[in-house]
């Protein structure tokens, strides 16, 4: 397994965000089923959850994280999105994404 990400749901305080982090993991699960998460809890940055994938599913992933909405969680997500060194991997990522899952980018 490889680190693939942490993943960032809110605070305890907040009012979805142990909503979001359940729902992440079933949606998770239900699409990778070898995934493993490790709680990554901190009362300072509130709830997380580390990635493990295998390595060939990683361009799998970020289409997924892409097509469901899931990036603006994305720790790793949100920096590769930030670097215009990364600009040609995140569009292949998108592509990838619009090419696995279409009906997610009907308007």
């Amino acid at each position: 397994m490889k680190y693939q990400d942490l993943m960032y749901f809110g605070y305890a305080w907040e009012k979805d965000s142990k909503k979001n982090e359940n729902d992440f993991i079933s949606a998770i699960k239900e699409k990778f089923q070898n995934v493993q998460l490790k709680d990554a809890y901190d009362s300072i940055k509130g709830y997380r959850r580390e990635v493990y994938l295998e390595e060939s599913e990683s361009d799998n992933y970020w289409a997924w994280l892409i097509a469901f909405g899931w990036i603006e969680l994305s720790l790793t997500g949100q920096l590769m999105l930030m670097d215009k060194g990364q600009k040609d991997i995140i569009i292949k990522y998108i592509n990838l994404a619009k090419s696995q899952y279409p009906q997610q980018f009907i308007f």
